[in-house]
């Protein structure tokens, strides 16, 4: 290679950043480098000086400095003038044109001067980025375990307050006399239908204020935290979950499944990880009562310690063991099920982006999403794409809302007679990977765990009145 060295000096001649590309030593480059101010001609246009056996390439940096290429005279000028151009724009995305700037980040400018062969600077942008898809993948699932807990202890919270004013009123419901009642949490795992693994086991359930309680029963709980909140930031979700209603009771029951899915897929199509947390839950107004459940995957199925497993395996009813009772109008967790999956088809949306470069500087994009599950509905889609600049729109399937550096992509209801759609653009820029992540909110009353609630009766087999809620809650969808 002909480029000697390439450096960042004063006016005056003193190195502050140098990089050789040949066996040099320093002392031989600082006096290439304080020479080199002696050979500038006052009021000279152009920014090239020889030597007899060397040249200088060079361009001001702010005010006190020049970047130089020092070369041999035999390299060519061009090449050369391009590399020079391309490490000034380097360094300026690296830090400001200032001598304190240059040197606090002198590692930074040696490691882009060690790429500078790659003459483009979109390649050299990533390089020094140095991402890496295992590490984003990981950081949003701590993100998202740590929106998980803040969302349980909130909810946890305002069922403690709702006992605490029930028991103050002395109509909080029952306990049973034994004590407190375990309540449901995921950790251990069994296998679960098509190669997936379904978790779930049991941990106490935290203890209410102690005050004198007169009642007798049981008392459920919907699902157990540590009363702790993580003291790590939490960034912006990427999927913003979808707010359940409070309940209005019109019924003398009411049945509540809620399923929570994250969802990983790589910009190549491969899925990285999926995991669909569920829970049925259930609210009355009766102590005793059945509730007869749908369901082709019974055995995948975790019941609460007081709700009859046995009955639950044999006639997929759920009812409580002994004379056991429910608490009256408070929130019940009965039933939890954990699926994870490396299925690409189990996914409900799949989404591409297919960015490529023009020759005129700028990137065209082209957007897709498809519905692999025709048995949902989605409602409210937003497909949420990073974009800096204002993009000019060619062809969409709905609307869009573009902001200072992000482009939303806003379907009002994917389903089986809409299944699919595209979007293109074109925005100015030159690197493939600043379209990533592409996040997706929606929202559903659908579950993607076999599971229905078909009747409710009393304890003498008479059929009540029940009302019912159901949703599928994207804590996490993006494709990275």
């Amino acid at each position: 290679m002909a480029i000697l060295a390439a450096s960042i000096c004063t006016k005056a001649g003193k190195v502050l950043v140098s990089r050789q590309f040949v066996e040099m030593s320093r002392s031989r480059i600082e006096g290439l480098l304080a020479s080199f101010p002696k050979l500038l001609v006052p009021g000279q246009q152009h920014t090239t000086v020889e030597t007899d056996t060397l040249r200088y390439l060079y361009q001001p940096l702010g005010d006190d400095m020049y970047m130089v290429l020092i070369t041999t005279r035999q390299y060519n000028i061009v090449l050369g003038i391009n590399t020079l151009n391309l490490i000034a724009r380097a360094v300026a995305d690296i830090c400001d044109p200032s001598q304190e700037e240059i040197v606090l980040h002198g590692f930074d400018i040696i490691m882009a001067l060690d790429e500078i062969r790659l003459a483009n600077l979109s390649k050299l942008r990533t390089i020094m980025a140095m991402e890496s898809h295992e590490e984003q993948i990981q950081e949003i699932i701590e993100r998202n375990k740590e929106q998980n807990a803040k969302q349980e202890l909130k909810r946890q919270a305002k069922l403690f307050d709702q006992q605490r004013r029930d028991n103050r009123s002395g109509g909080g419901g029952s306990m049973l006399s034994g004590g407190q009642i375990p309540t449901m949490s995921s950790s251990s795992m069994i296998s679960g239908p098509s190669g997936r693994r379904i978790s779930s086991s049991h941990e106490p359930l935290i203890a209410p204020e102690p005050e004198p309680i007169k009642h007798r029963g049981m008392q459920l709980g919907r699902k157990s935290i540590p009363l702790e909140i993580p003291t790590a930031p939490t960034a912006p979700t990427v999927a913003a979950p979808v707010a359940v209603a409070p309940v209005d009771m019109h019924s003398d029951v009411h049945v509540q499944i809620e399923e929570h899915i994250t969802a990983i897929v790589n910009r190549d199509g491969g899925l990285e990880q999926m995991e669909v947390k569920g829970d049925l839950s259930l609210i009355t107004k009766l102590p005793l009562i059945k509730v007869a459940v749908a369901t082709t995957n019974s055995r995948d199925i975790k019941t609460h310690p007081k709700v009859d497993k046995k009955q639950f395996l044999a006639n997929s009813i759920v009812t409580l063991k002994g004379s056991n009772s429910f608490p009256i109008s408070q929130p019940v967790g009965v039933l939890k099920w954990r699926v994870i999956s490396a299925d690409e088809d189990d996914i409900p949306l799949s989404i591409n982006c297919w960015p490529s470069p023009a020759d005129n500087g700028t990137m065209g994009v082209n957007m897709e999403y498809e519905l692999t599950n025709e048995q949902l509905e989605l409602t409210n889609v937003t497909i949420a794409i990073p974009v800096r600049s204002q993009p000019v729109i060619s062809d969409i399937d709905g609307t869009y809302h573009w902001t200072f550096n992000k482009l939303e992509w806003q379907i009002p209801i994917i389903d089986a007679s809409h299944s699919s759609g595209s979007l293109d653009f074109n925005v100015p820029g030159d690197d493939p990977g600043a379209f990533f992540p592409v996040t997706v909110s929606f929202a559903c009353q659908q579950t993607l765990f076999d599971i229905e609630v078909t009747k409710v009766t009393t304890a003498d087999d008479e059929e009540v009145e029940f009302t019912k809620s159901v949703a599928l809650i994207p804590d996490q969808y993006a494709v990275i």
